[in-house]
């Protein structure tokens, strides 16, 4: 048996079309779907038609007709839809009125209003006839503009009849269509939500958040459209953009542009313009463009500026462009500004550079004024098209100067291209310097990697070694790579900053001692001193000793070097791992699985960072109640330093809990060969978290035994520990209240929620009055997007008798199953995957919903996940 299809995100147009149905029998009814191209209309009008045949109406559906068919086509396409259906109907009074109706269709000469009279008289008598035997649905896709055709549609209905015709709304049937219809069902782009849930059905797997927000930014207007969306996946699906990395469908490289898919009704429409409105929109996508720019763009393509102005109006028209409040024009979504530059190839993008600088140069020449940032634009991304030329790099570099401060980003483009035109001279010292501190300060690590080869290939001044080594450092730590042999040899012998960047991202041992370093402006001998201490011994103030437990390095750089010279990674695990943290921060755990995911969608899995992003995903996914998840993340991590000490607070944390005496035993005596282990590997990751939870599983389980005799570090030996963490494990040991206040204050003021949340439930399973700690822990909880978490307060909260919160109001209670449900729902599981998760039938599963939807009130799968969010739709854990 076929499943029904379903029109995701569209019931409310649904529910609409069957109110139509059902009061067809009245007289009979006219419904007009209109939308866009690409909104979805024939998905929609499949799944009505499903709907309507599973309760016995006939449906019958009209080819698409042409726009040059005959006057008669209306009617000879209602003939043959009746003659298709005509057994499935069993009206055997049919027959006469369909021969009659069929003697009138050939083509004619006769376009008179009689002869269309005569055929919607018997068209009417047919669809009578059909009405009569029982409910039918005419279904009419891609309606077009013929007289008779309308007419035809409307001559059907009848009663027990309802006509559906689908179109856009500035189609040219648009009108007529609308004045007979007696009800318009507009489709509006799809919510997110709903787009998620269709990419998860279609390919059977759940979308990962930053590719949901990566496709939303790159279609625009476009992402609300379900075919544009479709196609727009299928073709980065082709094209190998796609992976799984944890269960969900990922970007294989997030930060690459997503384009729209070839042959796209809107790019379709920029080239019926020509090729000079090609051109046009090229430029408008690979540079600032505006219309002042419009005779700029004429004298580099030898055109007309006026017909460019009319190619412009003509374009913003039709939706291809957009034109800002200041006169700036843009593609109407970075998607068509990406599929326009990759039609375009490299080669035409940098001709049509060229030719604007070339226009600009002539201008100067010719003591007329050109703005020399627009200039430094179009030979910057000319690139070698322009051939090298030492007074364009004074050019470029006097430019970058002046909007060093202001445009950081568009300086540092400048300068790399000014380093290839002042050809070796002089000046390639100074340029060099400055690139290498603007790539810092913007965050472009990855841009760093290629200028450091650049450099080293093009020859490095005696006094520029210094920077280079550390811009080496900087390069390969964040993105995990090695440095290239060309690097190595530009830096005459083995460093130690490189030694550091070669051993940090492997989770390889560092030695104790620092060695001995040259100062540069990038990175001086005592900050690398001071970075290099605080990842590997847990030197500093609170701040950066946390940073280096964590193994953020981004927060340890910037904590070091200041906002002024460092700027958080725009790309690479790094960033990924830096959001991580900051979604852990907010309590967002979607959002730490998401960055986790990003960390490991490269080719570097086995690195540190992606490693450790798997820890932290498993402690998400422990929270959420996803403990296969997170034990298929762990077992993805060696049990080795540097990894030892968090994979054991991982794996020890709420929802593991021991499960007799012996297992607390060795659990303990585990947690403290972790700590041994990491003193003499020489690391601090992890370690402050596993101190706390040897304390808390101690004091809990083992009180008064040697199971309190904690490894802690007292200042001679090991890494030092933040104030709130040894506060914390006093208050733990030692059941002081005082210094279990102390912590937790410190956690709430910097604003960390998930280790405000474990904080005060690590005191609420051990202090006497746990009353106030759970209490507490319980509110941050309903913060938090997990309802497990919620379940682990409750959860102690009987086994140490302190009452549940009164819920604002009544709400509905969820038993454990239904709790589940919702949870895989939100992970954008289909019923068929949540019923093989949950060893359940669909028919059970789809039972659940059924009730679920009862209870809340609400009407859909997404609206259900998005209320578990947005309006703590779950209550009270049951």
């Amino acid at each position: 048996m076929r499943r029904r299809r379903t029109a995701v995100g569209r019931q409310a147009e649904l529910d609409a079309l069957a109110t139509a149905g059902r009061d067809a029998g009245d007289g009979g009814r006219f419904a007009l779907v209109r939308g866009v191209a690409g909104s979805g209309r024939t998905a929609l009008l499949d799944a009505a038609a499903d709907a309507w045949q599973s309760t016995g109406v006939a449906v019958l559906r009209l080819p698409p007709a042409g726009p040059a068919q005959s006057g008669t086509s209306g009617f000879e396409a209602l003939l043959d839809a009746v003659r298709e259906h005509y057994e499935s109907l069993g009206e055997p009074t049919l027959a006469a009125p369909v021969a009659a109706l069929g003697a009138l269709c050939p083509p004619s000469t006769d376009p008179s209003p009689g002869r269309s009279a005569v055929l919607a008289r018997e068209a009417g008598a047919l669809f009578a006839l059909i009405g009569r035997r029982g409910p039918t649905v005419l279904l009419a896709d891609d309606a077009v503009d013929q007289p008779a055709q309308v007419l035809a549609l409307g001559a059907a209905v009848r009663p027990g009849v309802l006509v559906v015709a689908a179109t856009e709304p500035d189609a040219p049937a648009a009108g007529r269509l609308d004045a007979l219809a007696d009800v318009v069902v507009d489709l509006p782009p799809l919510p997110a939500p709903a787009v998620r849930e269709l990419l998860g059905r279609r390919y059977r797997t759940p979308v990962d958040d930053a590719f949901a927000s990566a496709l939303g930014d790159a279609l625009g207007p476009l992402a609300g459209h379900p075919a544009t969306v479709v196609a727009t996946v299928d073709a980065l699906r082709r094209d190998g953009r796609l992976t799984e990395a944890g269960g969900h469908l990922c970007l294989r490289d997030p930060y690459a542009p997503i384009l729209l898919p070839p042959g796209h009704p809107l790019t379709v429409r920029l080239h019926a313009y020509g090729a000079d409105a090609v051109r046009l929109a090229t430029m408008a996508s690979v540079a600032r463009f505006g219309l002042a720019d419009l005779p700029l763009f004429a004298a580099a393509t030898l055109g007309d500026p006026d017909g460019h102005g009319a190619i412009l109006d003509n374009l913003v028209e039709a939706g291809v462009l957009v034109a800002d409040r200041l006169g700036g024009i843009r593609p109407q979504s970075p998607a068509l500004a990406a599929r326009l530059v990759h039609d375009a190839g490299p080669r035409a993008v940098a001709r049509l550079h060229r030719a604007c600088a070339a226009a600009l140069f002539r201008r100067t020449g010719a003591g007329d004024r050109a703005d020399r940032a627009t200039l430094a634009d179009h030979v910057t991304s000319a690139g070698a098209a322009v051939p090298p030329d030492r007074r364009t790099a004074r050019t470029l570099l006097s430019t970058a100067a002046r909007a060093t401060e202001r445009e950081p980003d568009r300086a540092a483009h400048w300068l790399s291209a000014a380093l290839r035109h002042c050809d070796g001279d002089d000046t390639a010292g100074d340029i060099q310097a400055r690139l290498l501190r603007l790539l810092v300060r913007t965050g472009q690590f990855t841009r760093l990697t290629d200028e450091v080869d650049r450099i080293a290939a093009l020859g490095v001044p005696t006094a520029g070694h210094a920077d280079l080594a550390a811009a080496a450092l900087l390069a390969t730590l964040h993105t995990g790579r090695s440095l290239s042999p060309r690097v190595r040899a530009a830096l005459a012998g083995p460093d130690p900053m490189v030694a550091f960047g070669d051993a940090w991202p492997a989770g390889t041992p560092i030695p104790v001692t620092d060695p001995p370093v040259a100062d540069a402006s990038l990175l001086t001998a005592h900050e690398f001193a001071t970075v290099r201490r605080a990842l590997t011994v847990g030197a500093g103030d609170d701040p950066l000793v946390r940073a280096g437990s964590l193994g953020d390095l981004a927060l340890v750089l910037r904590l070091v070097l200041g906002d002024s010279r460092y700027g958080v990674p725009v790309d690479g695990p790094v960033a990924a791992y830096h959001r991580l943290h900051e979604h852990r921060a907010r309590g967002d755990l979607a959002g730490v699985l998401s960055a986790a995911r990003e960390a490991n969608v490269t080719d570097l899995p086995d690195r540190l960072v992606p490693r450790l992003a798997r820890l932290w995903a498993a402690e998400a996914l422990a929270l959420r109640g996803q403990s296969e998840a997170a034990a298929e993340w762990l077992r993805s991590v060696p049990t080795d330093p540097p990894y030892v000490a968090l994979r054991w607070w991982v794996s020890n944390g709420p929802g593991w809990e021991p499960r007799d005496a012996a297992d607390v035993r060795e659990r303990l005596a585990a947690g403290r060969r972790a700590y041994e282990a990491h003193l003499s590997y020489g690391s601090v990751l992890g370690v402050e978290q596993l101190l706390v939870r040897l304390a808390e599983l101690g004091a809990r389980y083992a009180p008064g035994t040697a199971g309190l005799r904690l490894p802690v570090p007292d200042g001679t030996g090991g890494p030092r520990l933040t104030t709130e963490a040894e506060s914390l494990i006093h208050a733990l040991v030692e059941r002081d209240a005082s210094a279990a206040e102390r912590s937790v204050e410190q956690t709430r003021a910097r604003g960390h929620r998930l280790d405000l949340w474990h904080a005060n439930l690590a005191l609420g399973h051990t202090a006497e009055d746990a009353g106030p700690w759970l209490r507490q822990a319980y509110e941050v909880a309903r913060t938090l997007d997990a309802a497990s978490t919620r379940t682990v307060v409750a959860t102690a909260m009987r086994r140490r008798g302190v009452p549940l919160p009164q819920t604002r109001g009544a709400r509905p209670a969820f038993s454990a199953i239904e709790l589940q449900i919702i949870e895989l729902l939100r992970g954008g599981r289909t019923n068929r995957q949540i019923a093989a998760r949950l060893r359940l039938s669909e028919k059970t599963v789809e039972n659940h919903l059924t009730r679920l939807f009862a209870r809340t009130g609400l009407r859909s799968r997404v609206e259900l996940a998005a209320a578990s969010l947005d309006r703590d739709v779950l209550g009270a854990v049951s």
